[in-house]
C-alpha cells in the first residue's frame, strides 16, 4: 500500500507541475481535499488538524475550483480515479485513510500547513552580519556564540541568518549585542521572521520602539521586544545549573516576567506613547524568558501567573487556584493579575514563547537529532514523542502565545496573529475564565538530543 501511495503522489505531482502556477494548485488542491475529507471517520479529522489548516481556509473550498484543479487532466480528478479502485477492494474508511496519506505527502512536498518554511532571503539597506567577527576578545562572545560558530553548526546559523535577512541594523550596535548578550538580540530576529511568515511589514525608519508593523489587513501595531533574564544575584539560563524546585522555579521566573513587562510599560508611558505614529495603536510587549536553568519548561505556567493570577496545584489533581502574589526575595510580596484590572490598560497584549530558541533554528534544518517534543491535543491532553529529528515538524509560528488584555485601551486585532499554531488567550473579566484557544497538535515544548546513531 505504501508504493501504491509513492506512485500515485508522485503522479499528482508531476500534474501540479504540468500547471502554470503549480504552487497555487497544489495549495488549492489540498484545501479541496480537506474540505471533502472533513465530514469523514474521527480519524481523518483529527488527521486533518496535524496538517495546521484554518478551518476557514478550506471550508466551502470545492466550491472555489477551477480547470486546472478540478478538470479533467487536473490533480482532483486524477486522484479521485486512482482512490476508487483502493475503495472497491478495501472498503471507504482504509481508502480514505490512504487518500489523506497521499494528501499529506502533496503538502509536504510544496511546504504546506504544518510543513510550512519561509526560504526567502530579503535585503536590507543596512543589513545585518551577525555571524561575522566583531568582538575580539573570545571572553567576551557569548556562549551561544560560541556553539553556533562550530562548523558542524553552520545549517543553524544559515537559518537564523535567514530570519534576520531584511532586519535593518539602525543604531549600529546590534551586531555586537547578538555576539556578546545573544539572548534579546536573537529574540528579536524570531520575532521578525514571525512577522514576515504572518505578511507584516516593519517601518524601521522609526528608531524605536523596536518594531513599527502593519498586518495584512492595514493595522499598525508597535510591538516592543523584551526578555526575562536572570537576576544579577543568580546564574545565567546557560550554565545549566540544577532545576529549582518547582514552586521555587515558578515563583522566580513571576518575578522576572514581571520585572521584565513592568519595565516596559513605564517606558511606553514615559516615551513612546507621546510619539505621533504610536498614538491610537495597538501596543505589544513581546516577552520571551531566558531568567534560568530549563527556562523552556514553564510553557504557560508563570504567565498565566502574572497576567490572570492563575495557577494549577500539581499535588492535587491539576486544580486551579488563584495565585494573587509572588515572593521577591523570599519576602517582599508583588501583585500578580495584571491583566485582571486596568492598570496596564496601555499594554493591548503580550507575545510570549518558550520554544523560541536556538532549537527552533535546529528544527529548520536536516541535521540529524533527537527530539523530545510535548504537543497539545483537546482529547488526549499532552502527548509526548521521543522522535527522530527527520520525522519532527514545526513551522516557525508553533509555540508562539498571544494574551489580550480585555481591558486594553487598543485591542489588538486577533486577525493580525490568525495562524493555526498560534495559541490565542482571552480572559472573561466577569467569570475569571482564561479561555485558552490552543488547537490540537500545537506544539507546548520541545528539547533536541544528541544523534543516537
Amino acid at each position: 500500500m505504501q508504493n501504491f501511495i509513492n506512485v500515485t503522489a508522485t503522479m499528482l505531482i508531476e500534474i501540479i507541475e504540468s500547471k502554470s502556477d503549480s504552487q497555487r494548485v497544489a495549495l488549492q488542491f489540498v484545501l479541496e481535499e480537506l474540505d471533502a475529507a472533513r465530514s469523514g471517520i474521527d480519524f481523518i479529522r483529527d488527521r486533518i488538524k496535524s496538517f495546521y489548516f484554518m478551518e476557514v481556509d478550506y471550508v466551502g473550498a470545492m466550491d472555489r475550483s477551477w480547470l486546472d484543479v478540478d478538470g479533467g487532466s487536473g490533480p482532483q480528478q486524477f486522484l479521485v480515479k486512482a482512490i476508487s479502485t483502493i475503495e472497491q477492494q478495501l472498503g471507504s474508511d482504509l481508502a480514505a485513510m490512504v487518500r489523506i496519506s497521499i494528501v499529506e505527502y502533496i503538502i509536504r512536498h510544496y511546504r504546506l500547513g504544518r510543513f510550512y518554511i519561509d526560504k526567502e532571503v530579503r535585503v536590507a539597506l543596512k543589513p545585518l552580519n551577525i555571524f561575522e567577527p566583531i568582538v575580539c576578545e573570545e571572553s567576551l562572545l557569548h556562549p551561544h556564540i560560541k556553539y553556533l560558530l562550530k562548523e558542524e553548526n553552520k545549517p543553524v546559523r544559515d537559518v537564523i541568518f535567514r530570519w534576520s535577512s531584511g532586519f535593518e541594523d539602525r543604531d549600529n550596535k546590534f551586531n555586537y549585542e547578538f555576539q556578546t548578550t545573544f539572548n534579546s538580540s536573537f529574540w528579536e530576529i524570531y520575532l521578525y521572521q514571525c512577522f514576515k511568515d504572518l505578511g507584516m511589514t516593519v517601518d524601521f525608519s522609526k528608531a524605536s520602539p523596536d518594531f513599527v508593523a502593519e498586518s495584512r489587513n492595514g493595522e499598525s501595531i508597535i510591538i516592543e521586544a523584551v526578555t526575562a533574564n536572570h537576576a544579577h544575584n543568580s546564574s545565567p539560563e546557560w550554565l545549566g545549573e540544577e532545576l529549582r524546585q518547582d514552586d521555587d522555579f515558578l515563583n522566580f521566573a513571576c518575578v522576572r516576567i514581571l520585572n521584565a513587562i513592568d519595565s516596559k510599560h513605564k517606558k511606553f508611558i514615559q516615551t513612546y506613547s507621546k510619539f505621533e505614529y504610536v498614538k491610537g495603536n495597538p501596543f505589544v510587549i513581546a516577552l520571551a524568558p531566558f531568567e534560568q536553568s530549563m527556562f523552556f519548561m514553564q510553557n504557560n505556567e508563570a504567565i498565566n501567573r502574572v497576567l490572570y493570577k492563575q495557577g494549577i496545584d500539581k499535588g492535587n489533581g491539576f486544580l486551579e487556584i488563584e495565585t494573587p502574589t509572588v515572593l521577591k526575595g523570599g519576602n517582599i510580596p508583588l501583585e500578580l493579575g495584571l491583566f485582571t484590572s486596568s492598570k496596564y490598560k496601555e499594554v493591548s497584549a503580550i507575545i510570549f514563547s518558550t520554544t523560541a530558541t536556538i532549537g527552533k533554528a535546529i528544527a529548520q534544518t536536516s541535521l540529524s537529532r533527537h527530539v523530545r517534543c510535548g504537543r497539545y491535543h483537546e482529547e488526549r491532553g499532552l502527548i509526548v514523542e521521543l522522535i527522530d529529528s527527520s520525522k519532527h515538524f514545526e513551522t516557525h509560528l508553533d509555540g508562539l502565545q498571544i494574551h489580550h488584555n480585555p481591558y486594553a485601551e487598543n485591542k489588538l486585532p486577533s486577525e493580525a496573529f490568525d495562524s493555526y499554531e498560534i495559541t490565542h488567550y482571552y480572559y472573561d473579566t466577569v467569570s475569571k475564565i482564561i479561555d485558552n484557544q490552543q488547537k490540537s497538535y500545537t506544539l507546548i515544548s520541545r528539547i533536541f538530543l544528541p544523534s543516537l546513531s
